[in-house]
């Protein structure tokens, strides 16, 4: 069983009930499916660039989320079915011949399905989904290109292995004493259960934002660069092909670092 209630749910505010158990960064939880998670290396950070709605006053925090597949092996897993369920189906009485062929089908389905959870247990394609709460105020998601914060866990974990993925939100600093993480993963397109970890964490220095950048808005971002591309009357005609190509360069790369953190929202 997880070490916490998979039947909890959220309140009106959104925020998870209070009597769900509470784990510690670093303290691992296991799941019915044979997957452990925890999460490590909680800190506050500074983006390379601060996201759009970002106000004074808020900060970003990032966190690990490490995964693995301890499911049993198959053979393990169907010895484990055996022990509960004959290998075959048993004759009841004076049971028709109809009724016996129905309970050999079922047993066979069921011995089916077994074998079909096991298999896919093996090599779980897993997705995690990760919600944070601030005290009483829902996080915001946040995505670094540059820093490779970006889809998060989506991904196949086979039997015996690891995987990890960091994740990033903005948070207001006056609430980072109060910090809850819920996960809940999707293993092979299906969440049943869920875990809540908590955590403090103290203010981050004021100036730990200082050189981040500020992301801007698509019409400020092309009339800086058209008035970049007007030619100066400086007389440097010689440098002025050179600095064209430059800024040429520039604008291409943080295009591309636009669409990598675009395409990571998405997902």
């Amino acid at each position: 069983m997880p070490s916490t209630d998979p039947d909890t749910t959220e309140t009106d505010t959104g925020i998870p009930d209070e009597d769900a158990t509470e784990l510690g960064v670093g303290e691992w939880t296991a799941f019915d499916s044979g997957l452990e998670m925890t999460i490590e290396d909680l800190e506050t950070f500074a983006p390379t660039y601060l996201d759009r709605d970002h106000e004074e006053g808020d900060a970003y925090v990032r966190f690990t989320v490490r995964v693995k597949n301890r499911a049993p092996g198959v053979r393990r897993a169907m010895r484990a079915h055996h022990a509960e369920h004959p290998r075959r189906a048993p004759r009841r009485g004076n049971a028709s011949e109809a009724a016996h062929t129905r309970a050999v089908e079922q047993h066979t389905k069921e011995r089916s399905d077994a074998l079909r959870r096991a298999k896919a247990a093996a090599r779980m394609h897993l997705t995690a989904r990760v919600q944070v709460w601030a005290g009483e105020a829902r996080a915001v998601r946040s995505y670094d290109a540059d820093q490779e914060i970006l889809t998060g866990l989506n991904t196949e974990v086979r039997r015996r292995r690891t995987r990890t993925a960091t994740y990033a939100y903005r948070v207001p600093a006056a609430a980072l004493d109060d910090l809850r993480i819920r996960l809940s993963p999707a293993v092979n397109g299906t969440t049943r259960e869920s875990a809540d970890w908590t955590a403090t964490l103290t203010a981050p220095p004021e100036d730990l934002l200082d050189d981040s950048l500020v992301r801007e808005e698509p019409a400020e971002r092309t009339a800086a660069a058209t008035e970049a591309d007007e030619p100066t009357d400086d007389g440097d005609d010689e440098e002025h092909p050179k600095k064209r190509k430059q800024r040429r360069q520039e604008k291409r790369a943080h295009r591309r670092q636009q669409l990598r953190s675009t395409n990571g929202a998405a997902l």
